[in-house]
């Protein structure tokens, strides 16, 4: 009878070349990282993640990347996400800096336009 240990294929450590599942983010041996651990996606990561897309902009970019790399649908769900709310963040920032240097230049030139 076979167990699921069993059937688990196994990877040799880079560093202490000790047997290790392939499944495995630590060398049981020496404790060495095989791989990077998952993103979380859970709904208060994903809020943490919306929040930082869309009111920190550019920092939003990071966690798309980090989210999109992986290969399950919803990790790179997220990543879209992410990378769409920061776009739109980006776009409405500039759009509200425009609209507020406009109006200081407008006001600007009617004080001058009243002094002279």
């Amino acid at each position: 009878m076979n167990t699921s240990m069993e059937t688990q294929s196994e990877v040799t450590c880079p560093s202490c070349k000790s047997a290790v599942p392939t499944n495995a983010y630590f060398c049981s041996n020496c404790g060495k990282r095989l791989r990077d651990k998952p993103p979380a996606t859970t709904l208060s990561r994903q809020i943490i993640v919306y929040f930082v897309s869309l009111f920190l902009p550019p920092f939003g970019f990071w966690y798309a990347w980090k989210y999109l790399k992986r290969v399950d649908y919803e990790s790179r769900k997220i990543g879209i996400v992410a990378v769409i709310l920061t776009i739109i963040s980006i776009l409405v920032t500039i759009w509200l800096t425009e609209g507020f240097i406009n109006s200081v230049s407008q006001s600007f030139n009617s004080i001058n336009n009243f002094n002279f």
